[in-house]
């Protein structure tokens, strides 16, 4: 999936609406079902070839970066079950490890 592709999608994820990743995640639940849509999501992402072009859209950056620091909010105050702290623990780093190979290192 190209980027433009991808950035309803990302949106989508961002929903403040019951039963939706972000919204479940604030009000203390792992919606194991709904960060799967997610990382499926992640995989599905082409890696831009930057060799043609040093810009990746920004409204992509916009949605993307601020995932893993959203889910490490959360984890700070988490109130969840000591089995969604490690589901969570587990998708910040998978979070983590699949934006940088999209964005790459500084």
């Amino acid at each position: 999936m190209d980027i433009p592709a991808s950035i309803p999608k990302l949106e989508e994820i961002w929903t403040q609406e019951p039963g939706y990743f972000f919204f479940d995640l604030r009000a203390g639940k792992f919606n194991e079902e709904e960060f799967a849509k997610l990382k499926a999501l992640l995989i599905a992402i082409q890696v831009p070839d930057l060799s043609e072009s040093d810009e990746i859209n920004r409204r992509f950056v916009e949605l993307i970066w601020f995932i893993p620091t959203q889910m490490r909010w959360q984890r700070d105050g988490w109130r969840g079950n000591e089995r969604d702290r490690r589901l969570l623990d587990e998708a910040i780093s998978f979070v983590e490890q699949r934006i940088t190979t999209i964005l790459g290192l500084p």
